[in-house]
């Protein structure tokens, strides 16, 4: 199933209000397609971080685990007239979203975005404390190309490739 465009924007008008995150002059430069390949390009550092034998390598590509589905849920946004400044904004964005697809009868969906969601944003304090294993680190990245598909699936299915 995907989204009537006025309804996301809507859910996107709705989380960046709960956070505060209000248009900046800039705003109106940031294409959804750079922010696209810019969730690629965290994706792809973040296995090539995860190949990597060094002390700072599980946090970085749990960083840029969290980087490749943050920028998703900017391109999402931006694809329908949003652009996210505050960090609230991705929590926020995320419930109104997910709220969206259990109002349109899809309650399994809904749970699933949250619970990645949730997993997603341990893996960003993972890069403060890195205490993950680098099997759960692994499993974590593949939860984040697995909801970063999602979303696009969900709301922005004609995205161009990157």
């Amino acid at each position: 199933m995907t989204y009537d465009r006025n309804t996301v924007a809507a859910a996107v008008a709705r989380g960046l209000s709960a956070a505060r995150d209000h248009a900046q002059p800039d705003d109106a430069g940031k294409e959804p397609e750079n922010y696209a390949r810019w969730a690629e390009a965290f994706r792809r550092s973040a296995w090539r971080h995860l190949d990597e034998d060094d002390i700072d390598s599980l946090p970085q590509a749990s960083n840029k685990a969290w980087g490749l589905v943050a920028e998703t849920i900017k391109a999402i946004s931006a694809h329908h007239g949003g652009a996210i400044h505050a960090h609230r904004s991705f929590m926020l964005i995320m419930r109104e979203v997910s709220d969206l697809v259990r109002e349109q009868g899809d309650a399994a969906t809904a749970a699933w975005l949250n619970n990645s969601f949730s997993a997603v944003r341990i893996l960003h304090s993972n890069f403060y404390e890195n205490e993950m294993s680098e099997n759960q680190v692994a499993d974590g990245l593949q939860l984040c190309e697995q909801l970063s598909e999602r979303l696009y699936e969900l709301f922005w299915p004609e995205r161009p490739a990157v």
